[in-house]
C-alpha cells in the first residue's frame, strides 16, 4: 500500500511531460495492484491446496493458538546473524552516536556530489544520450535559388565524407569531381566485430542524404529538418565504435566554416518535445529593434564557452523591385494601378491563355517571359504596356523602377511582438549554461517597454520541479498516513520516515558514482520511488518488534530477535531489487525478438540515473534498517519511558496540596 501510495501524485503530472511519463506510475499502480490481489485471494487458495503438514504435526490447533504463537525469534548462529548480534548490541549502547553517525553520512553523500559534481553541473532535465541522427541545417540567403542551395549542401557532404576543407573551398577541379571523389563508400569496423562499408571516414556514419528547395519553400532553422539540411544516419547504438555524441562534434568542427549560409547542428530530438536549452523570447513593439538586440544578444552567446549552433527566427528583409507608379502620368494615358499590376503578374507568373488536350490529360497554356527575362531587371525598363486606345506606352514613361527591402517575417506570442534566439548546449547540462546565460544577459541595457524572458526548455524544466517537489511531499504525508493507520502511533511511523529521508544520501551517493547531475525527471522520479520502497523494510522490522514485545519479551531483546529474524527477508528483498533494476544501468539483457544476450542497450540511457538512485538508496536505507531503525526504536522507547515518569512525578506534586487537605487521593496513575 505504501509503495502504491507513492506513485499516486505521479497520475496528476500536468502537461507534455504527464503526458510522457504517466505510463509509468499507471504501469506500476495496476501491477503492484494485481500483485496485492493474487498475495492476498491466489496464494492462500494454492497454499491450501499444495501446503502439507509434516507428520505428527497438529492439524486442528484453533486461530487463537495459533496467533498466540506466532513466528519463532530465530536462533542466533552461523558468521552472518552472529556479527549482526554483535553489530547490534553495540547500536544500541552508542544509540545517540549512531543516530548523529547517519545525520552525518547523509551530510557527507551530499557534500561529495557538490564537491565532485554538483558544482559544475548540479541539474538536468532529461539525461543526454547518443542521438540516432543529426541534421546540418542550412539557412541560406534571401533569393538564393535552387542551383546555390544545392552548391552549398554538396559543401557540407564533401567534408562529411572525409575531404579537406582546403580542398572543397579551394578546389583544384570542380565541385562535382571533389563530391564524387569524396563519396567513395569506405571501409569500417562495427564494435560487433562485422565490416560494413560508409559514405563518410567516420566508423559511426551509416547513412548521408541532402535536401535542397527553393528559398521560397525554405521553413526555420529552429526545426529538427530545415528545409536545406543534410542529414546523418548512425548506425544502430551497440554497432557503434564510439559514442555518436563525440560524431556530432566532429561534423559540427567540419562544416561550421562553410562560407555562404548559416550552418547549424542538430541531433534528432528523443523524449517529449522541450525545446532548446537556451531559448531567450525578446518582445517588444519594433521589429528591428528587437533584430537588433537578438545580434546583440548572440554576440554575448557567442563569448560563452559550450554554447553552439546560435540562430534567430529575425529575417532581415527579402530583397525587392520596387515599381513606384506615378498616378497622374498612368491616368493621362487610361492606365490605373490594377492594370499595371495585372500587366506585370502575368508577365512574371504568366498567364493561362488556353488549355492543350492529349488523350486524357488536359495541359494549360501559359504565356509568361522567358526564365532569363524573368531574372533580370532590366527587362522592366523595356516593357510596354497596352492603353486603352490601342497604343503602347513604356513602364518607364509611368513608373521608376528600383531596389528595396522589406521586413520578413513577423511573429506574435501573445499578442506581441517577439524575435527568439535559440542555442544548443555542449559538455555541459543545459540548466548550467542557461544560468550562465542569465548572468550575462542582465548586464544588457534594454530599450523601454522591452522585454527578454527564457522560456523553452527552462518553463519545462521549472514546472517539473515544482510537480515532482510537491509529489515527493505528498507521497510522504500519504505513507506517513498509512503507517499511522497501521501501528496507530506517530513515534513509529517516524521511525520509518527517517529511514526515508537518509536514504537520500544513497541516491546521491549512486549520482557520485556515475558523475551524474540531478536528473528533475528521472532522479526525481527515483527519489519517489525510493521512497516508495525504502519503508517496506522499515515495517516489516517494527511490526515483528511490536509483536515480541506484546509476547511480554524486553524491548532490548525484541529489538535484537526482531532484527536477527527479518535479516533474511530485508537482505532478499533489497537484494531481488536490485538485482532487478540491475539492466537499467548496465544495459546488459536478453533480446527476445532475437533470442541472444544483449550487452548494450540504448534505452539504459534514459532510465540509468533513476535506476543508480533507487540502488544505492536502498543498499544504504537496507543498513539504515538494520541498524538505525532499531537504535531509533530503542531510543523513542526509553524517552517514551522517562517522559511517561516525568509526568507521572509532575502529577503527584499538583495534587499533593489537595492530599494534604483532604487527606484523599489526587486522580493520576501510578503506575
Amino acid at each position: 500500500t505504501t509503495t502504491l501510495v507513492a506513485f499516486s501524485p505521479l497520475l496528476f503530472w500536468p502537461g507534455i511531460m504527464g503526458e510522457f511519463m504517466s505510463y509509468l506510475p499507471l504501469t506500476l499502480i495496476v501491477t503492484l495492484s494485481s500483485s496485492l490481489f493474487v498475495a492476498m485471494v491466489i496464494n492462500p487458495a494454492l497454499a491450501s491446496i499444495f501446503i502439507k503438514v509434516k507428520d505428527g504435526a497438529s492439524r486442528h490447533r484453533s486461530t487463537e493458538e495459533v496467533v498466540q504463537a506466532g513466528e519463532s525469534p530465530v536462533e542466533i548462529k552461523g558468521v552472518l546473524l552472529t556479527a549482526y548480534d554483535k553489530l547490534l548490541r553495540v547500536s544500541l549502547r552508542h544509540r545517540v552516536v549512531v543516530l548523529a553517525a547517519a545525520g552525518l553520512l547523509l551530510v557527507f553523500f551530499i557534500l561529495l556530489w557538490l564537491l565532485l559534481v554538483g558544482i559544475e553541473k548540479p541539474v538536468e532535465l532529461f539525461p543526454e544520450i547518443d542521438p540516432p541522427s543529426m541534421y546540418v541545417n542550412v539557412d541560406m540567403p534571401e533569393g538564393a535559388n535552387i542551383e546555390y542551395s544545392d552548391a552549398i549542401l554538396k559543401q557540407i557532404e564533401t567534408l562529411v565524407f572525409g575531404a579537406a576543407q582546403e580542398e572543397v573551398f579551394s578546389p583544384k577541379g570542380t565541385l562535382d569531381e571533389i563530391y564524387y571523389g569524396a563519396a567513395v563508400m569506405k571501409e569500417h569496423r562495427m564494435a560487433t566485430g562485422q565490416d560494413f562499408k560508409g559514405p563518410s571516414n567516420i566508423p559511426n556514419v551509416e547513412h548521408v542524404y541532402s535536401k535542397a528547395v527553393a528559398s521560397e519553400a525554405a521553413t526555420s532553422a529552429f526545426e529538427d529538418r530545415a528545409a536545406n539540411h543534410v542529414g546523418v544516419q548512425f548506425l544502430d547504438f551497440n554497432e557503434r565504435v564510439e559514442s555518436s555524441r563525440k560524431t556530432l562534434a566532429e561534423i559540427r568542427r567540419r562544416v561550421k566554416d562553410v562560407p555562404g549560409a548559416k550552418i547549424t547542428v542538430k541531433s534528432a530530438d528523443e523524449g517529449p518535445p522541450t525545446g532548446a536549452p537556451i531559448n531567450i523570447e525578446i518582445s517588444g513593439d519594433d521589429y528591428r529593434v528587437l533584430g537588433k538586440m537578438a545580434r546583440e544578444i548572440r554576440g554575448e552567446l557567442e563569448k560563452m564557452p559550450h554554447v553552439e549552433d546560435i540562430r534567430d527566427d529575425f529575417v532581415e528583409g527579402s530583397p525587392s523591385v520596387r515599381v513606384k507608379i506615378d498616378r497622374q502620368r498612368a491616368a493621362l494615358f487610361g492606365l490605373s494601378t490594377g492594370n499595371i499590376g495585372y500587366a506585370l503578374k502575368a508577365g512574371y507568373n504568366g498567364l493561362v491563355v488556353s488549355t492543350y488536350r492529349e488523350g486524357g490529360d488536359d495541359y494549360d497554356i501559359t504565356v509568361q517571359l522567358s526564365d532569363p527575362d524573368r531574372r533580370v531587371t532590366d527587362i522592366l525598363r523595356e516593357l510596354l504596356l497596352p492603353t486603352p486606345a490601342g497604343k503602347l506606352v513604356p513602364l518607364t514613361s509611368i513608373a521608376t523602377i528600383g531596389f528595396a527591402g522589406n521586413i520578413g517575417t513577423i511573429m506574435h506570442i501573445d499578442s506581441e511582438r517577439v524575435v527568439t534566439v535559440k542555442a544548443n548546449v555542449e559538455d555541459v547540462p543545459g540548466p548550467v549554461a542557461r544560468q550562465a546565460a542569465e548572468k550575462e544577459l542582465e548586464k544588457l541595457q534594454l530599450p523601454p517597454g522591452y522585454k527578454v524572458k527564457f522560456t523553452g526548455e527552462f518553463e519545462f524544466q521549472k514546472e517539473s520541479e515544482e510537480f515532482l517537489s510537491q509529489a515527493f511531499l505528498i507521497a510522504l504525508l500519504m505513507i506517513f498516513l498509512v503507517l499511522v493507520t497501521q501501528f496507530n502511533s506517530v513515534s513509529q511511523p517516524f521511525i520509518i520516515m527517517s529511514a526515508v529521508l537518509l536514504s537520500l544520501g544513497g541516491a546521491f551517493l549512486g549520482l557520485t558514482t556515475i558523475d551524474s547531475p540531478f536528473g528533475i525527471i528521472m532522479t526525481g522520479v527515483g527519489v519517489i520511488s525510493l521512497a516508495g520502497v525504502v519503508v517496506n523494510n522499515g515495517i516489516v522490522l517494527i511490526d515483528y518488534i511490536n509483536k515480541l514485545r506484546e509476547r511480554g519479551m524486553d524491548v532490548v531483546e525484541a529489538v535484537i530477535a526482531g532484527g536477527a529474524t527479518r535479516l533474511r527477508p530485508v537482505l532478499l528483498t533489497a537484494i531481488t531489487t536490485i538485482l532487478g533494476l540491475l539492466p537499467m544501468v548496465t544495459g546488459v539483457s536478453y533480446d527476445f525478438h532475437e533470442m541472444a544476450m544483449s550487452w548494450s542497450s540504448e534505452s539504459s540511457q534514459w532510465w540509468r540515473s533513476m535506476a543508480i538512485v533507487v540502488i544505492y538508496g536502498l543498499m544504504v536505507a537496507t543498513f539504515l534498517t538494520l541498524v538505525v531503525v532499531p537504535s531509533f526504536y530503542s531510543l523513542l522507547y526509553d524517552m517514551g519511558q522517562e517522559t511517561g515518569a516525568f509526568f507521572r512525578r509532575l502529577g503527584k506534586l499538583y495534587w499533593r496540596p489537595y492530599e494534604i487537605i483532604t487527606g484523599k487521593r489526587g486522580e493520576y496513575q501510578d503506575d
